[in-house]
């Protein structure tokens, strides 16, 4: 393995270990003293995200292309995404508790992917990897993948707040969480703007599909279509109050479990295909 790339798994590993570090001593204020620094986790989170952003550009440089060919690839894009919309929206949507989720979620995902060495497989570069439409395709997917987890935390929260009040707890995490119309209402922003994220994603990908239809794994174009139209049904019940907010909460952290679960197929089954004219190179990764 070249330095560059110890560097990379370096720069990834180090990043965990900042979202690890942050979250510890978040839990820790929360639990001795009942609240915590939310300027300190925006500071965890951004760091990290540095590092991130860093580890994930040299991952470019080595595959030549969007890295996003393995499921390694793939968590770590979600989670620099996640990261960016907090830094982002915190601001302006000022859910303190917001950043705990976030972070915890950050240091969990991260380890995940960094203990499991099989999540970042060799690969072959292909054609398809280094188009312009396929690489806008799978970022806007990706990208909508991770307001999806954005959609799950909030969902998660609003059924914490919802027990809580249900059993009278309004001290530690419970007298953070924001009202519950609140994040029904963030819910529900989220959910349409995923899904037109998406949908733009699945448009973006069928103008390369549509001149190279043999290079499109028939499972990842149901799948994804399926995660589509799932969302996009849950939120027309929710606009039309067939649902509760409670439902619809749970609906989605379900839908995003079963859309994470389902990389590993859509993986599985990506196929290696050489076109015309073109050579696949040797894998970049070992």
């Amino acid at each position: 393995m070249t330095l560059i790339a110890l560097s990379e798994k370096f720069l990834f590993s180090a990043a965990a270990i900042i979202f690890g570090i942050g979250f510890l001593y978040n839990y820790f204020q929360l639990k001795s003293k009942g609240t915590y620094s939310n300027t300190l986790t925006y500071l965890f989170l951004l760091f990290g995200f540095i590092l991130q952003s860093i580890a994930l550009n040299i991952r470019a440089i080595l595959v030549q292309a969007c890295p996003l060919a393995n499921t390694f690839e793939i968590l770590q894009f979600i989670l620099w995404s996640l990261v960016l919309l907090f830094l982002v929206i915190q601001p302006v949507i000022k859910i303190r508790v917001l950043g705990l989720f976030i972070i915890f979620l950050a240091s969990l995902v991260s380890a995940i992917s960094l203990l499991i060495p099989s999540l970042d497989s060799p690969y072959a570069q292909t054609f398809e990897a280094s188009n312009p439409f396929i690489e806008l395709h799978a970022s806007l997917a990706i990208f909508s993948y991770a307001i999806y987890m954005l959609l799950a935390i909030i969902s998660s929260m609003l059924l914490i707040q919802q027990w809580g009040l249900k059993k009278q707890r309004f001290q530690g995490l419970f007298r953070h969480l924001p009202a519950v119309q609140k994040l029904d209402s963030i819910a529900n922003v989220l959910l349409w703007i995923a899904s037109l994220t998406l949908f733009i994603g699945i448009l973006f990908g069928s103008f390369y599909w549509n001149q190279y239809p043999e290079t499109v794994p028939l499972l990842k174009l149901l799948l994804t279509t399926l995660i589509l139209i799932s969302y996009a049904l849950v939120g027309t019940l929710k606009y039309f109050n067939k649902i509760t907010a409670r439902k619809q909460a749970i609906a989605c952290i379900l839908l995003f479990i079963l859309a994470l679960l389902s990389l590993g197929a859509v993986q599985a089954e990506k196929p290696q295909v050489q076109l015309p004219g073109q050579s696949i190179e040797s894998p970049i990764l070992e």
